[in-house]
């Protein structure tokens, strides 16, 4: 079988023993590290499908000369535990072939086999504790991530500023997934307070760390929270603490179920504030007639998989794609849609920048005829992303209406 990205195959073989890791789709073949009771696995590229198999069922059956063995699975996310992993390889496979085949690794994995044990039921691990060590993993990274992408730079400095149209005059408000806080920083700075949920302990650590070192603390407070625990913050904070609320490309896109993310915001809100969801775009344009003309019909369509598995998408996770009518219907009625824009919709996907790239002394120009496209209907509901700014409505009202 072709290796996997990340699979070291025989060269792994080559250089000592090897393993076998079961997967839905074969065995593939890896090299591996042993100490004590553990054995630890590196995946090269983000996009391999194997380690997603192993973290999403929470479970490994490795084949090693010595027999077959089976146990939890955990991605290390700790930089010094990662260091000290990547010490192991280097001293096993020496300094070339390290270099050859796990520099700048886009996962480290640790398997605990439990001999003649029990073991968990595939599927049993939580989903959430796996977008949490993703999430973890990638932190020390995630602003080059945005900032090294033209589309997705363009992407935040287009929810930004729509941001700062829509709170102008609010004072206090709450971000759903801030993630390295690359719009948290910006609205610190503009004199909002903020209240920040993520389901990344080091997300937030970044968060802080910035706003200490900008001088902004005192206006931030963060939680770990995934979005669908929003309604928790209710027993901590009270009804209607602030002013509007917003979740930019992300934290909504990896519940499968949203119904009570509505509520929950309804409840935290003051009366006529607005909410800001940026959110992963089930029906991209771009990708319907750039993949359709070029014979890919799996590939055009395929944001309409529930959910989108890694490997199909650009995300290190599986995530669910919503069209622009599910959001209006999901937030109804506590939320009317005041406002969408697609972003982008004549230029590509951020996985596809290398396209924008040709064009890259027009890009700007590019940009602006997108914006006035994505502001318009049929365009502005089918981008890669859509921006769609919500009115918190009185249920009574809107009830009697």
């Amino acid at each position: 079988m072709a290796p996997e990205p990340g699979d070291t195959g025989g060269l792994a073989r080559a250089a000592g023993p090897s393993l076998e890791l079961s997967t839905p789709a074969g065995p593939v073949s890896l090299g591996f590290v042993a100490e004590s009771a553990s054995i630890y696995l590196i995946a090269r590229e983000r996009s391999a499908r194997w380690p997603v198999t192993a973290l999403r069922e929470g479970t490994a059956r490795v084949r090693l000369s010595s027999g077959v063995l089976e146990g939890p699975i955990r991605l290390i996310t700790d930089p010094a535990e990662k260091e000290r992993v990547l010490g192991l390889f280097r001293a096993k496979y020496g300094e070339q072939r390290f270099a050859r085949w796990y520099d700048h690794p886009a996962r480290i994995l640790q398997v605990e086999p439990r001999a003649g044990e029990e073991v968990p039921t595939p599927g049993s691990a939580s989903y959430y504790d796996w977008l949490r060590a993703e999430f973890d993993n990638v932190a020390d990274d995630y602003d080059h991530h945005i900032t090294g992408n033209r589309i997705n730079l363009l992407l935040r400095n287009r929810s930004l500023a729509q941001l700062r149209r829509t709170f102008a005059r609010s004072q206090s408000l709450i971000e759903i997934g801030c993630g390295s806080g690359m719009e948290t920083l910006p609205l610190l700075a503009d004199g909002h307070e903020l209240l920040c949920v993520d389901i990344s302990s080091r997300m937030l650590d970044t968060v802080r760390t910035k706003a200490k070192n900008e001088g902004f603390s005192e206006r931030l407070r963060t939680r770990q929270l995934r979005a669908s625990e929003l309604g928790s913050l209710l027993r901590e904070v009270g009804p209607a603490e602030f002013d509007g609320g917003y979740s930019t490309y992300g934290a909504l896109n990896c519940e499968e179920e949203l119904g009570t993310i509505p509520p929950a915001l309804h409840a935290l809100l003051r009366s006529d504030a607005r909410f800001v969801a940026g959110v992963y775009n089930r029906w991209c344009l771009f990708e319907v007639v750039g993949y359709t003309l070029s014979g890919q019909p799996g590939r055009a369509f395929g944001r309409t998989h529930r959910p989108i598995p890694v490997g199909t998408s650009r995300f290190c996770v599986d995530i669910y794609a919503h069209s622009t009518s599910d959001f209006r219907r999901l937030f109804a009625p506590w939320f009317l849609s005041e406002r969408v824009e697609a972003i982008p919709v004549l230029l590509p996907p951020s996985d596809l920048v290398g396209y924008a790239e040709k064009f890259s002394r027009h890009f700007e120009q590019l940009a602006g005829w997108d914006r006035s496209a994505g502001a318009r209907w049929p365009f502005r509901n089918l981008g890669d992303h859509f921006l769609m700014t919500f009115a918190r409505q009185d249920l009574s009202t809107s009830v009697a209406a």
